[in-house]
């Protein structure tokens, strides 16, 4: 019941012509593992029964944000998947040359092959060891020139059809920065993506910043704030759940990067969730709120399956692989969840 004696009801957004439903994408980063995002919107772009009103992403997640928005912008629906095939080919292409981390067996063998990679291994070491401002002093980042050979951000704030937010960490108040509209620029993506341990901060406006995964992985705030849709899908590629106790040094410190850059994303779910109850028990009934529908693409068996060093190997293989994961998980969701959109919750009560 809400505060005024009457049965609280959601308001639902209309549906649109031939049945199509309006929702909301939140992007986890991973590095390579982005890859997997990319089959995700592709499969979403395939079916015409989904419009997608907005997406935030962090590090690789922001740039399929801005991939997708060019390409919607460009050609629609089929020049988005185009322009995305596009840069992940070139991601490929760029590591094929780089020998310090390229390994061209990943996709081929188990996750533990990967991990022995000795140039990989040593990179790490050397990371670990030093600063950015001591190794790259010249701080170079091959994905700069990648973002910008692929992306024109004057095509991207011209698409009208999607929002884009991009997340960063400001790293002198340590809070979660979202930059959006003509704010999203090579600057601000490159700062979504910037791991403090391999490259120098990103300096916008002269605030510096890091990679948004520390404070929000994904952002889902303006998808709530600014967007309409009931319904949020957050791809989660960081996996939620491990078996057993990491026991090696690097094991520890990759689960802790895990379950520090879902921390954000298992706090603003359970925030949804207290609002959500407060609504249907009237609490918060009134102008300003509305239930939100979370579901939920990754996360579980399939992410489980890649170890933090494939997030570092990006060859063809693995990145097809990725994606061809990431479509066949996003196809299952629409055939056992499409109905649920504007209804109900798909997402799992324990993540």
């Amino acid at each position: 019941m809400s505060v005024t004696g009457k049965p609280h009801v959601t308001q639902k957004p209309p549906v649109g012509k031939a049945g199509i439903k309006r929702i909301t994408v939140a992007l986890q980063g991973g590095g390579a593992h982005g890859a997997y995002s990319w089959g995700v919107l592709d499969r979403l772009f395939e079916d015409e029964r989904i419009e997608i009103e907005a997406i935030s992403g962090t590090s690789a997640g922001a740039m399929n944000a801005i991939v997708a928005a060019e390409g919607l912008f460009e050609g629609g629906r089929a020049r988005a998947r185009a322009q995305l095939a596009s840069f992940w080919r070139a991601v490929a292409n760029a590591m094929a040359q780089s020998s310090a981390i390229s390994n061209p067996w990943a996709g081929f063998f188990p996750t533990w092959v990967n991990e022995m990679n000795p140039a990989l291994s040593a990179f790490q070491t050397l990371a670990a060891s030093a600063s950015p401002y001591q190794f790259n002093p010249l701080d170079y980042n091959p994905l700069r020139d990648i973002v910008l050979g692929e992306v024109d951000f004057k095509r991207v704030h011209a698409c009208q059809t999607m929002k884009l937010f991009v997340a960063a960490t400001n790293v002198v108040s340590g809070r979660v920065e979202v930059f959006t509209g003509n704010r999203v620029t090579i600057d601000s993506v490159m700062a979504s993506a910037c791991l403090p341990t391999l490259y120098k901060a990103v300096e916008i406006d002269g605030v510096p910043y890091w990679d948004g995964g520390y404070t929000a992985n994904p952002v889902l705030t303006p998808l709530i704030r600014d967007c309409q849709s009931h319904d949020l899908l957050i791809v989660q590629i960081n996996p939620q759940q491990r078996l057993g106790t990491p026991h090696s040094s690097q094991q520890i410190l990759d689960r802790l990067n895990e379950i520090t850059f879902n921390a954000s994303l298992v706090r603003d779910i359970d925030l949804i969730r207290f609002v959500n109850q407060h609504l249907r028990s009237g609490v918060l009934a009134g102008e300003g709120f509305r239930e939100i529908f979370l579901h939920r693409i990754g996360g579980g068996a399939v992410a489980e399956g890649w170890t933090a060093a494939s997030k570092m190997t990006a060859t063809w293989d693995l990145l097809q692989l990725l994606f061809n994961e990431g479509r066949a998980e996003a196809d299952a969701w629409l055939s056992a969840s499409f109905a649920d959109l504007g209804v109900r919750d798909s997402m799992p009560e324990k993540i």
